[in-house]
């Protein structure tokens, strides 16, 4: 059933596909790649076993892509466009007491005069390609994505990423001295794992609530990025900086 699954997607050389696995059923857990006439698959749903190797060859396009050395094209990063009324930072008014409240930074802050929201921006490669807006007046919904081309935020330059929920959680853990990652979304795809593979250690800190998906997300990272992965308990959302919390966190330091 693999086999056919597989001739089925009819991949060209250098392609890679993410779908639903076959075997398990998991959404958007399968991921097939072909190089060299062969489609190497594995599915990262824990529990599912499902992984090889199968060779279909290469077709005649793909042998002469191959001889002329013809390269693929990569994707044109583009930037994203501004709204007129998102503006940077000037350091005064209902903003100012938001950046004071969650101790946050001024450098690339901008605000949305017309929803009144605090705008994170988020850069691949020094391009701004998305942004992420928290209302400061209840504006709906309460996080707003501009572009919704990034996959994460992040904050912090350390070997040492930390997994969490919001953008000013991200900020909070790197001005602790981590990398913060905040997913920007409910669950973990390829984008995330890749970034993840980057760092020495990776840790899980999600809110109480969320204490199911933790260790869900911890067996996940860990499995597809081979990484040491730990899921760290909290007493609250680690934004609220508990001591509790901020000392359990310092030990991985």
């Amino acid at each position: 059933m693999i086999q056919k699954y597989i001739d089925d997607l009819d991949l060209a050389e250098g392609d890679t596909v993410r779908c639903s696995c076959p075997d398990c059923g998991g959404i958007n857990t399968f991921t097939a790649s072909k190089l060299e006439g062969a489609v190497m698959y594995n599915c990262y749903k824990l529990g599912c076993k499902i992984q090889g190797i199968h060779t279909v060859g290469m077709t005649a396009a793909d042998i002469q892509a191959r001889i002329k050395n013809i390269p693929k094209p990569k994707p044109k990063v583009e930037a994203m466009v501004i709204p007129q009324h998102v503006v940077l930072y000037g350091g005064d008014g209902i903003l100012d007491d938001f950046k004071d409240k969650w101790d946050l930074w001024d450098q690339g802050l901008m605000f949305d005069l017309k929803d009144s929201r605090a705008v994170f921006p988020i850069f691949y490669k020094g391009i701004m390609i998305d942004a992420v807006g928290r209302a400061l007046r209840g504006a709906n919904p309460k996080w707003l994505r501009y572009s919704g081309k990034a996959n994460f935020f992040i904050a912090g330059t350390s070997n040492t990423i930390v997994v969490v929920e919001d953008v000013i959680s991200a900020i909070t853990v790197a001005k602790l001295g981590f990398t913060g990652m905040a997913i920007l979304g409910t669950s973990l795809g390829d984008a995330h794992m890749s970034q993840l593979g980057n760092y020495n250690s990776i840790i899980v800190a999600l809110d109480p609530d969320a204490a199911h998906k933790t260790l869900k997300y911890r067996q996940e990272i860990e499995l597809w990025t081979g990484v040491r992965t730990i899921a760290l308990r909290l007493d609250d959302d680690i934004k609220y900086r508990l001591e509790s919390d901020i000392d359990s966190l310092k030990e991985y330091l």
